[in-house]
């Protein structure tokens, strides 16, 4: 990884993060004082803030510069995501009554005290706090539950070039595992056994086996080595999956061979059933400033006759550098992790993911040719989603 990028990252992430620990204890402080609370109730939240930020440095820190333990870093992690996120929904409903109380001076419509019951004010504010604790308990429950709650999602794909040889072919997809943000083997080894159980006849992984160390592979190295389809399984490389040193690159390649990955790098296979041929082209990283992807290369050799399914690990390439430019009747990729946090009621959602990428999680179609998103398997930063299951993706062609 650019260690002046990280450096510019991480002055950025600790300015976000002292102003709003700094900005909540503030208003924390205020609120026990007030109520002539014993002092605890400020010490307790101030100690475990200056805890949390040295457990912040140490993991970002540590995560590139020490070989760190998967189970340290988990743990690490873990605690930063459930003292920090939750301020993330805290901070806005503070910033909303400090700045409606400053207008209310700027114009000199200060409340009259004496209109106001003093005990409604106390109820209403400690109300106030109480619900600030939901987000912790969001953060919580994603953490422990949903990050590890695996689905499986349909897709029937029909593709027009597609022999009828091929209809009904079932391909299942895997994307981002990010291999070091899980504790442990355990849930790897859930999802080997629910690919295994979809008895698939081909299996795609489009990228992102891990955060940054090739050393994270070990988690789920047996598991990816016993993953069971007809016709085997093929994957493409993701960004992540360059974040780290040359040599420590090869390591990861020569890894990712041993467990029968086999790596699609700016290259094609052809599979072929009783005479009949199905294209699979792969592509290394075209995104996030990296350019190791060649479509021309990776395409030279297929016949267009042929249908054509292309794994690329980010999406963004289907409108820049695929759709209408290369004949790819099907694109697998992942990169948005559906943007790992959502939230959904009543019909209502907010998908932060859909400020960033024009297609972030699913099926899309743009004439003849289709795009689907994973959600992915892991997590990047903090090991939790919120509204995001983590994915399995089976997909069926139809002629």
């Amino acid at each position: 990884m650019d260690i002046t990028r990280f450096i510019i990252f991480f002055s950025i992430l600790s300015i976000i993060y002292f102003s709003i620990e700094a900005y909540t204890l503030f208003n924390w402080k205020k609120f026990v004082k007030r109520y002539a609370l014993d002092i605890k109730w400020y010490k307790i939240p101030l100690i475990l803030s200056i805890i949390t930020l040295t457990v912040t440095i140490f993991s970002l820190f540590g995560s590139l510069f020490l070989s760190f333990n998967n189970q340290i870093r988990y743990i690490t992690m873990f605690a930063v995501a459930i003292w920090i996120l939750p301020k993330l929904a805290i901070v806005p409903i503070l910033l909303i009554k400090d700045l409606t109380r400053l207008f209310l001076k700027l114009v000199n419509k200060k409340p009259n005290q004496n209109e106001i019951d003093k005990s409604k004010r106390k109820v209403i504010e400690a109300t106030g706090w109480s619900l600030a604790s939901i987000p912790f308990i969001m953060v919580s429950k994603g953490l422990l539950s949903t990050t590890h709650n695996f689905k499986v999602h349909s897709a029937e794909v029909k593709l027009t070039n597609l022999d009828k040889t091929f209809d009904g072919f079932k391909i299942v997809q895997l994307s981002d595992l990010h291999l070091g943000s899980f504790f442990d083997g355990s849930s790897i080894q859930e999802v080997r056994r629910i690919v295994n159980s979809l008895k698939a006849d081909l299996v795609v992984i489009t990228g992102d086996f891990v955060n940054n160390d090739p050393n994270e592979l070990k988690v789920g190295y047996k598991d990816l080595s016993n993953l069971k389809s007809t016709f085997g399984v093929y994957s493409c490389l993701g960004n992540h999956d360059h974040y780290m040193k040359p040599n420590q690159h090869k390591q990861l390649l020569k890894g990712l061979n041993n467990a029968n990955m086999n790596l699609l790098n700016n290259e094609s296979k052809l599979f072929n059933i009783d005479g009949s041929n199905l294209n699979l082209v792969g592509i290394d990283n075209i995104g996030m400033r990296q350019s190791f992807g060649n479509l021309d290369t990776a395409f030279q050799n297929i016949d267009n006759e042929n249908s054509t399914i292309l794994l690329c690990h980010d999406p963004t390439n289907w409108d820049k550098n695929i759709r209408n430019k290369y004949p790819a009747d099907l694109t697998l990729s992942g990169h948005t992790h559906g943007g790992q946090v959502a939230w959904e009621y009543n019909g209502i959602e907010l998908k932060p993911a859909k400020f960033v990428y024009n297609q972030t999680e699913g099926l899309y179609k743009n004439g003849n040719q289709q795009l689907y998103i994973n959600r992915g398997i892991g997590t990047v930063g903090p090991p939790l989603r919120i509204g995001v299951e983590p994915e399995i993706t089976k997909i069926i062609l139809k002629s």
